[in-house]
């Protein structure tokens, strides 16, 4: 292989790059990244982004030391594998290996009214500004990054309602007993 493309900058794409480099590999590599900031932490935007105890959790990750092709702002949108092609909003990219590490996106509700999800560091800074003192808060969905989310919003002082499609916490995660002992915290 002499070209290896990873498509997503974040926590796996970062740490793809430098494993590559690690176990040996020196041909060529290029991380795209669809946001234009450099490749960050997301867990600690529902705990520590949003209770203000950070603002920025960029990785430190030293990619000219790596010689690694960084494309921010580049947005993976389409593969062709019969052609080892990856089609990107900057044009096609060729590549001998491919890592998609692309992460996934929040499932927005249909109909109007203002939805706040977290997924980008933006996303977070942005849902903080609203966690004010008295602020009403409804959480769509009781796990992990719910309970985070609402534990933020709790201690920032807003008042938080949680709906939940299943009848424990986490029940398809971690079963319904082990949901039905985290139903007090909710």
């Amino acid at each position: 292989m002499e070209h290896v493309v990873v498509a997503g900058a974040g926590l796996a794409g970062a740490r793809t790059v430098e494993q590559l480099r690690r176990r040996g590999f020196d041909g060529r590599i290029t991380l795209l990244g669809e946001e234009e900031a450099a490749p960050y932490d997301r867990p600690p935007l529902s705990k520590d982004v949003l209770t203000g105890m950070r603002d920025d959790t960029t990785l430190r990750l030293d990619l000219d030391a790596l010689d690694v092709a960084f494309r921010p702002g580049v947005r993976a949108t389409g593969l062709h594998t019969d052609r080892r092609l990856i089609e990107t909003s900057a044009g096609d990219v060729g590549y001998d290996g491919l890592v998609i590490a692309t992460g996934g996106h929040p499932v927005r509700l249909p109909g109007r009214g203002a939805q706040a999800v977290v997924r980008t560091a933006a996303d977070a800074l942005a849902l903080r500004d609203r966690l004010v003192p008295g602020a009403r808060v409804v959480i769509v969905g009781a796990g992990w990054i719910g309970a985070e989310v609402a534990t933020a919003a709790l201690v920032r002082g807003c008042t938080v309602t949680a709906v939940e499609c299943d009848s424990v916490p986490l029940g398809r995660v971690l079963g319904d007993e082990v949901g039905q002992r985290l139903r007090s915290w909710w």
